[in-house]
Order: C-alpha cells, then sequence, then structure tokens
C-alpha cells in the first residue's frame, strides 16, 4: 500500500499562527537570556517560510502576510544580536563594535516601523522601549551625533515594482504590492557631495569622533558611512547580498561650511 505525504497548502491563517508561535517562544528564550536559541529559531523561520516567499503559490493578501511575518523575524533576529553585544557596557569602548550596534540599531527600527504602520503589539512595543534606551546610551557617550547628507546623482530612477521610470507608473512608495515594496531605484548612483545635517535621511550615515582628521591647514578630513543598499526586505532579495555601504572620505573647510575635496568608495 503507498502512501502520499499530504503538504498543508500556506495560508494567511497559516502563517500568522506560525508567527504568533515564533513571537511566544523567543520572548521566552529572550526573557532568560537565551540569545543562542532565540536567534536561532528566527533564523530557522527566515530559512524555511523565505523560501515558500519566492515560490509562486500564494495569492497577494497571504504574500503580504508572509512578507510582514519575514520582516517581523528578521528584526527579532537583530534584537536578540542587539540585546547580546549590549549585554554589558564593553562594546562602547570598541569603534568596530559601535559602529556595527549603531547599524543594526537602525535596521531593527526601521523594520520595525514599518510593519507598525499595519501591526501593533506588545512585543513592538517592548523592543521600540529598548531601542529607545539604546539610543540614550550613545547620546550619553557620544552626544546627538552629527551626520551626512549625500547628494546623489544617478542616470534613471524606476519603480521597483514594475520597472518603469517612476515618474510614469500608479504605484505609491511604501505601500504593498503582491510581496513587494514600492521603493525608486536608481541606475548607477554616484556621490555629487555631502553636506554636514543634524537629522539626516538616513542615520547610519554618522561621523564618528575615531574618523575625524584635522589637518595643518584648519582643514577637516572624515570618512564616513555616506549611503547605503538598505531596505526593510533586503534580506529577501534575490541574490542575495549583505548590506553595501559607500564610503567616502570629504574634506571640509575649518568651518565645515563647504566641502573642499571629495573622494567616493564603491560599494563593498
Amino acid at each position: 500500500m503507498s502512501h502520499k505525504s499530504v503538504l498543508t497548502k500556506l495560508t494567511g491563517e497559516i502563517i500568522i499562527e506560525k508567527v504568533s508561535y515564533l513571537a511566544e517562544t523567543w520572548f521566552s528564550l529572550l526573557s532568560q537570556r537565551n540569545h543562542e536559541k532565540a536567534s536561532d529559531i528566527c533564523r530557522d523561520f527566515l530559512k524555511r517560510y523565505g523560501k515558500e516567499f519566492h515560490l509562486d503559490n500564494l495569492n497577494e493578501d497571504d504574500r503580504n502576510t508572509l512578507l510582514m511575518s519575514l520582516i517581523f523575524s528578521k528584526s527579532l533576529h537583530e534584537f536578540t544580536e542587539l540585546s547580546q553585544i549590549t549585554a554589558s557596557n564593553k562594546w562602547l569602548k570598541h569603534p568596530e563594535t559601535t559602529e556595527r550596534v549603531w547599524f543594526k540599531l537602525c535596521a531593527c527600527r526601521e523594520r520595525l516601523q514599518f510593519l507598525s504602520h499595519h501591526y501593533k503589539g506588545e512585543i513592538i512595543e517592548m523592543i521600540f522601549s529598548d531601542l529607545d534606551n539604546l539610543e540614550k546610551d550613545f547620546q550619553s557617550e557620544f552626544g546627538e551625533g552629527i551626520y551626512v547628507s549625500p547628494g546623489i546623482v544617478s542616470d534613471s530612477r524606476f519603480c521597483s515594482v514594475c520597472g518603469q521610470d517612476f515618474r510614469a507608473c500608479s504605484h505609491i512608495t511604501g505601500r504593498l504590492y503582491d510581496g513587494n515594496i514600492c521603493s525608486h531605484r536608481s541606475v548607477k548612483p554616484r556621490l555629487n557631495h555631502l553636506a554636514i545635517v543634524e537629522v539626516p535621511k538616513d542615520f547610519r550615515c554618522r561621523i564618528w569622533s575615531w574618523k575625524i582628521k584635522q589637518n595643518n591647514d584648519g582643514s577637516i578630513t572624515i570618512n564616513v558611512c555616506s549611503l547605503t543598499s538598505f531596505s526593510v526586505d533586503d534580506f529577501l532579495q534575490e541574490p542575495y547580498s549583505p548590506l553595501h555601504v559607500l564610503e567616502a572620505e570629504a574634506t571640509f573647510n575649518h568651518e565645515l561650511s563647504q566641502v573642499d575635496r571629495l573622494t567616493s568608495y564603491q560599494f563593498e
């Protein structure tokens, strides 16, 4: 007698059930400071349902639900990493770790901000609160921070949903379309200029004291992240590639009012 395996079709209801179980288990593990297992269950969820996301067997509503669940799982994983790294204050004394924590904080916050337009919940509120407290640690140690705002030129810009020139399509930036988040993509983006600001579009572009060099002529040379490839669903893109960072070395006059020299580096 032959037996056939029965595959359960993934639906929005099943997705919500699975991600709810993930959230409950994750919270329990994190409360016990079991960071490794908390990270593992998030990675397992991302691996299993990330594959489902790329299969063409979901309707639009279910596909959108799965996308939101995957972004939620990714934010849980990033927050777990943050919790583990910042368990002691030693990270504040290491520049590379400090920058890494800042990048993860920005990523986790942006993913949750996107989710909060669609879902509310105690876990999301808890993470926001803890991220706020972590940001206060940065303020206490490094001040409010100053940032660079890049001026970018490109050959053209197109819609990520339909591929048309963004001025000619009807899709709305930030809205979900069958598991795709509408955004404007640039073709051959290039760094044209930099400005120093207090409130940037991308908070990853922070100027760190250890990357500032005082020159003999009174000018200041800064090595800084000027542009990143981050998007809230970047981990689902195929082929997958890690976060790209465009770094720039800028020399400002002594009043920091203009850039005298600017050297940009390709994405790494």
